[in-house]
């Protein structure tokens, strides 16, 4: 029943508005907010207008995804809104795919026209397909953006006012549109956030060589450091809590932690679909609050309208550990039939161990 969640060349031409890029041909070796925006070059364009260049006075939502990634298949519906809400306001939504696992340009272009021809009108915005890893490498990789989907507002003076993943991007592309975005306050929280990425690897490293040691207690003050650093990265405190239900001393220690941390994401239902997850289903949790893994999943539920297929099946989940199997057969059912085709057969072999539990018992 394990399941892994887990965790565009530009010219400058004036007549016609189109504002001018960073140089095409010079990577940058670090894209900020209040940057000018980098150039577009594409390999091909799948969908949609080609977008040669940023537009005075227009907003360009510039996303980066691929056919692989389970999360940036989940967001086509949420951009694909975006685009029909802000069509009447000048807003571009550009998803450009990057790091595809075929070998070949030609290969890469195909696999990826073939996935939105099948998406149809679900995925209706601009698709474009990376020249290489052209864009990964002059607006992923010097944004220090290593995970996708990840997306770029650029805005109406062509330069990027936001940076990070698309699901959280509504109010800030909101904001952008109306000229109420105060992009010097978010540019310093970004800088946080940068600064994160940049330990990210050193201190996961090291927690991780812990962990082959067995040595919990150098795991825990590793990742306690770790907090007390970046004392809102979300990342290091699931990270943190999931480590905590293996080594943590108490009961008593996980659930305060897990209390806390969740009152702080409370309006964040991945973030709660995660720690509830966790306590319900890591092999080696020492320590299982099934009442607060409960609680966590239903507020994810209620943020998600009962219509996420990954959230639902935590929710199963809990009521299955916590004994009321017809709860949970129930609730699995309709993961089951709200499931993506990527995440369907996972879900679908739980509700038949399910099931074929229920009827052992």
């Amino acid at each position: 029943m394990r399941r892994i969640i887990s965790i565009a060349a530009a010219a400058a031409i004036a007549c016609t508005g189109t504002l001018a890029a960073q140089d095409s041909d010079k990577k940058p070796d670090k894209l900020n907010v209040g940057d000018k925006a980098p150039a577009i070059k594409v390999g091909a364009w799948v969908k949609g207008k080609p977008v040669t260049g940023f537009e005075d006075g227009k907003v360009y939502v510039m996303e980066f995804w691929a056919t692989w990634c389970g999360p940036c298949i989940a967001g086509i519906p949420h951009l694909t809104k975006l685009q029909k809400d802000y069509k009447d306001q000048g807003i571009t939504v550009v998803g450009t795919a990057i790091w595809q696992r075929e070998d070949t340009q030609s290969d890469r272009q195909a696999k990826v026209k073939g996935f939105v021809e099948k998406q149809g009108d679900k995925m209706n915005y601009t698709i474009a397909v990376d020249d290489d890893r052209w864009m990964a490498n002059h607006w992923m990789r010097p944004a220090g953006r290593n995970g996708i989907p990840s997306a770029f507002i650029v805005g109406k003076t062509g330069k990027i006012e936001w940076i990070g993943h698309p699901s959280s991007m509504d109010g800030a592309l909101k904001a952008v549109v109306a000229g109420t975005f105060d992009r010097a306050t978010f540019a310093k929280q970004e800088a946080k956030a940068r600064k994160w990425q940049e330990d990210r690897r050193r201190i996961l490293s090291a927690v991780a060589k812990a962990q082959r040691d067995n040595d919990g207690a150098k795991v825990l003050e590793l990742l306690d450091t770790a907090v007390r650093e970046h004392p809102n990265v979300s990342e290091l405190q699931q990270q943190r809590y999931r480590l905590m239900l293996q080594y943590a001393d108490s009961s008593s220690a996980v659930s305060d932690y897990g209390r806390t941390i969740a009152k702080n994401n409370w309006d964040d239902p991945m973030f709660l679909n995660s720690i509830s997850w966790w306590t319900v289903d890591d092999e080696q949790a020492r320590w299982r609050d099934l009442d607060l893994a409960l609680a966590w999943a239903e507020r994810a539920n209620d943020l998600t309208k009962n219509e996420d297929a990954q959230v639902i099946d935590t929710l199963a989940r809990c009521w299955w550990e916590k004994g009321d199997t017809s709860k949970a057969i129930a609730l699995q059912r309709r993961a089951v039939d709200l499931a993506p085709e990527n995440m369907k057969d996972q879900i679908e072999a739980t509700l038949k161990e399910y099931i074929r539990d229920a009827r052992a018992a």
